[in-house]
């Protein structure tokens, strides 16, 4: 079984030990995975997930395991993750539309928001 979080992705990756003297050496740097059941209450079962505890704060971010599958395109989700929204969508019977986000609008100083309404009004 791979060292892979189903939510975020994070996997294990190589780096260096370097000593006082810079001798390098290779060391692997394993992400801190925890074996977790999470409830779904539009399937009313459980499933066992092996996750980050990044990835433990982003589904308590998005309120639960449904919640966060369907804000997510199929695209941006693990194989497993895609199987369980694909069952939330088939029990429902239709897709569900993500959650739109609040569009962001950008920083502007003063001078520049000034400088843009003085171009418009001309």
């Amino acid at each position: 079984m791979p060292r892979v979080c189903k939510v975020t992705g994070k996997k294990t990756e190589v780096g260096m030990n370097v000593s006082h003297s810079h001798r390098r050496t290779k060391r692997t740097f394993l992400p801190n995975l925890q074996k977790l059941k999470f409830h779904s209450d539009l399937l009313g079962r459980d499933f066992s997930l092996r996750i980050s505890t990044a990835g433990l704060r982003t589904l308590t971010k998005h309120g639960g395991l449904d919640a966060y599958v369907m804000s997510k395109p199929v695209s941006r989700l693990t194989e497993e993750m895609a199987a369980i929204k694909k069952a939330i969508e088939k029990k429902a019977g239709k897709p569900a539309a993500p959650a739109k986000k609040p569009v962001h609008k950008a920083n502007r100083s003063a001078r520049l928001v000034k400088k843009v309404e003085a171009r418009q009004a001309a």
